[in-house]
């Protein structure tokens, strides 16, 4: 079967070589700062360009105590597997953001329901110009 092109559900979600289970939810996220530049008797931007982008991510679990147990601060690679919706080979994404960093976890758990925790990161370039972020399809 053909690849989706649709995905659903996640996999093999890892911080360094702590693997994350019970996952409900991942996010990557590349915003960028774009600048705009205007002179002279411009009435309108004649120059937009993108200064600085961050890259983040974050995972939310309902195993409370693996996010808990990554500091604030511990720096190294998250990884996650978002699957092909029909499970087709060749759908799936796999998303490796290096450099990644801990930023803090926090825990919920309202009566008569699941607990989770959610734990966000930061990353950074190794070299200025590097993503951070890559992606695969496999």
């Amino acid at each position: 079967m053909a690849a989706t092109k649709v995905q659903a559900n996640w996999a093999t979600v890892a911080h360094n070589a702590v693997p994350i289970t019970k996952v409900t939810d991942v996010t990557f996220g590349q915003v960028g700062s774009n600048q705009e530049f205007a002179g002279d008797g411009d009435r309108f931007a004649t120059l937009v360009v993108n200064l600085m982008t961050k890259v983040t991510a974050s995972v939310k679990s309902a195993d409370i105590a693996v996010l808990m147990g990554i500091a604030a601060g511990t720096v190294g690679t998250f990884t996650a597997t978002h699957k092909d919706a029909a499970k087709a080979t060749g759908g799936d994404i796999i998303y490796t953001l290096i450099n990644a960093v801990a930023e803090g976890c926090q825990a919920s758990g309202p009566f008569g329901q699941f607990g989770s925790a959610s734990l966000n990161f930061k990353a950074f370039s190794s070299d200025g110009s590097t993503n951070p972020l890559s992606f695969t399809r496999a």
